[in-house]
């Protein structure tokens, strides 16, 4: 069978052979319309690019890098991951990935040994990566550009997408009030991570518009139950969340005044918090409703589903990756991503 030319591609969108390769090599000087009808067209054929021949001509690897947190059983990062994968195929692009954290090796030097000789067009830094300072100051000498998802730190330095994290925690404790829950406990995420203080306060706030205070609850914080599990020691390995989420259920459910409503940082947790009021005969959720936040593959997985807040990962994906492609190189926004409560199985009223 023979391959598919960019000639080809350009009969079939009525555009020139040089505006095709144009929108293939991430042009900004093509119109939206032009190049929806192109991509369309590319993928209608099943085009794809000699990367190598591309390379030599245009200077251009025509990878794009990201670089993934090392840590255990995250769902997210996982979509996060092959979502940013199937843009860049759209593209013609591929995705390089470098672990973060790896061998205790920092990012920069991850970087410097690794991505840096692939010559990344640009970079994908998700939380919390994307508030290396240091690793950032290396990308901007180099001119590579970068797209960063929900930092913390000097967050108008480059492009930055960021979910509405306080308006779905916040839908989350306006949820479970309705439905007759009254005794709450909260699992936080790392407090280094822009996304769990903003998921922490929103759910607070969310409560205290009900009467209920900080003091009232029970609280949990992801970084005592990493120096609990002794996680964090030299050899502990790594943190696996699913049973974070565990270690936090048997605190929560040791006090004397048992929660009857539970909001977790992710998924994951949420899910370990499940197994563990399985194991201990509490009934979810006839006794205990359970919430996540990002329904990842986790929320799905899980049985009962986890009722959780909707993040759109695939649009988070796939829109770094656009914005590196064809974005412009001086845009420097933040764009706020709505999110969305999905109520499933995991909570009902008392």
């Amino acid at each position: 069978m023979q391959a598919v030319t960019l000639d080809d591609v350009a009969v079939l969108a009525a555009v020139s052979a040089k505006t095709v390769s144009r929108v293939v090599n991430g042009d900004a000087r093509v119109s939206p319309d032009t190049r929806q009808r192109v991509q369309a067209a590319i993928a209608s054929l099943g085009y794809r690019p000699n990367l190598a021949a591309r390379s030599l001509a245009t200077s251009r690897s025509g990878l794009i890098g990201m670089f993934a947190p090392l840590i255990g059983g995250s769902h997210f990062f996982g979509e996060l991951m092959r979502e940013a994968i199937r843009a860049c195929r759209q593209h013609g692009y591929h995705l390089a990935i470098e672990e973060a954290g790896v061998h205790s090796m920092r990012n920069v030097d991850a970087y410097r040994e690794g991505l840096r000789k692939l010559r990344c067009e640009g970079m994908v830094l998700p939380a919390p990566v994307c508030d290396d300072l240091e690793l950032l100051d290396a990308l901007d000498a180099d001119g590579v550009r970068y797209v960063r998802i929900s930092p913390a730190l000097e967050v108008a330095r480059s492009v930055a997408i960021v979910a509405d994290h306080a308006a779905g925690a916040r839908a989350v404790a306006q949820h479970l009030w309705s439905i007759g829950r009254r005794r709450f406990g909260l699992v936080t995420g790392m407090p280094h991570q822009a996304s769990s203080p903003l998921r922490r306060d929103g759910f607070l706030a969310g409560l205290a518009e009900q009467g209920i205070t900080a003091d009232q609850m029970a609280i949990v914080a992801m970084p005592d139950l990493i120096r609990d599990t002794g996680w964090g020691a030299a050899g502990g390995g790594v943190p696996n969340i699913i049973d974070l989420g565990r270690h936090a259920g048997a605190q929560l459910f040791d006090r004397d005044c048992r929660p009857d409503a539970i909001f977790t940082y992710n998924d994951e947790l949420a899910a370990g918090v499940v197994s563990q009021a399985r194991d201990r005969g509490i009934d979810v959720p006839g006794q205990l409703s359970v919430v996540g936040f990002d329904d990842s593959d986790a929320a799905r997985l899980c049985w009962p589903p986890l009722t959780t807040v909707r993040q759109p990962i695939a649009r988070i994906a796939a829109q770094a990756v656009d914005i590196l492609i064809t974005g412009d190189p001086q845009d420097q926004r933040t764009i706020l991503c709505p999110v969305e409560l999905v109520v499933r199985g995991s909570s009902a009223a008392v």
